[in-house]
């Protein structure tokens, strides 16, 4: 228990000594603040690494979709104990995997990159669909928080992935 709770400290600690500042706009978009384009191209370039990562998730390929996350990652479900490392992160994706009817996807709605353009976070919306034991297909929104990182090859990959039931598919509210 105290090996969560510092792991969640440090990368807490690390996300809050990173510096990020955004601007948010009307649409629940942000930005990061990395001089000009090159910031907004870091944004998109991270949001857009969320998206492959989701069709990764559609294809199945459970190897494509562990890559995404850093070896140390921490896994937030909801009511669930934490997931640290891959070999955790696995079981669970393997997991559901084998769930009758089941699908994910997501996208993210809004981001910020640090200054320094080495971590990120998103926010972002989940919608799972899967059959309970009566056959029954379910379908059930999620909000979402990851926080990102380079690699050493300049690769995005996710640190923290957590998330909690949403009554709608968007986070934000329609403007």
């Amino acid at each position: 228990m105290r090996r969560i709770a510092l792991a969640v400290g440090v990368l807490c600690l690390s996300a809050s000594a990173c510096n990020f500042d955004s601007t948010k706009s009307s649409s629940g978009t942000a930005s990061s603040t990395i001089s000009g384009d090159a910031g907004q191209a870091e944004l998109e370039a991270l949001m857009q690494t969320s998206r492959n990562w989701a069709k990764a998730a559609a294809s199945g390929d459970v190897e494509r979709v562990l890559s995404y996350w850093t070896d140390d990652a921490v896994v937030l479900e909801p009511d669930q104990r934490a997931l640290i490392g891959k070999a955790a992160i696995r079981q669970q994706v393997e997991g559901a995997m084998k769930l009758p009817k089941f699908s994910i996807t997501w996208s993210p709605e809004s981001g910020v990159v640090s200054k320094n353009g080495d971590m990120g976070y998103l926010v972002e919306h989940n919608r799972v669909t899967f059959a309970d034991s009566t056959g029954k297909v379910h379908t059930r929104f999620g909000k979402v928080v990851t926080i990102w990182r380079k690699d050493a090859n300049g690769a995005w990959k996710c640190v923290v992935d957590t998330w909690n039931p949403s009554p709608t598919e968007n986070v934000y509210p329609a403007v």
